[in-house]
C-alpha cells in the first residue's frame, strides 16, 4: 500500500509543470527610489546616504557661518551641528 502512494504522488509531482525561474516572486528593496536585489546593497545606500549627508550637512553649515562673517571657532561649532543635523536627516530617509 505505501509502495503505490509513493507511485502516485511521484506521478502527480512529475507531472505538474516546474515553475520558471522568472514566475516566482522576487523580493527587490527600496531606498529612495531606487531598487535594490539583497538587503545588504540597500543597507550599504543607506550607511553612503548617511555619511553624504553628514558631509554635506558639515560643509554647508561651515561656509554658510564662514561666508557670514564667523570667525574660525564659530563656523568649527556651526559645521558641526550641521553635521549632526545631516546625519539626523538622512537617517530619517526611507527604510529598506
Amino acid at each position: 500500500m505505501r509502495l503505490v502512494n509513493t507511485l502516485i504522488i511521484a506521478a502527480i509531482a512529475a507531472g505538474l509543470p516546474a515553475l520558471p525561474a522568472e514566475a516566482r516572486q522576487k523580493v527587490r528593496y527600496e531606498h529612495n527610489g531606487h531598487y535594490y536585489a539583497t538587503n545588504q546593497q540597500c543597507l550599504a545606500a543607506k550607511r553612503r546616504a548617511v555619511k553624504r549627508g553628514t558631509i554635506v550637512g558639515a560643509a554647508t553649515a561651515g561656509i554658510g557661518a564662514a561666508l557670514l562673517g564667523g570667525n574660525l571657532g564659530e563656523s568649527a561649532l556651526i559645521a558641526g551641528g550641521g553635521a549632526v543635523v545631516g546625519n539626523t536627516i538622512a537617517h530619517k530617509t526611507h527604510r529598506c
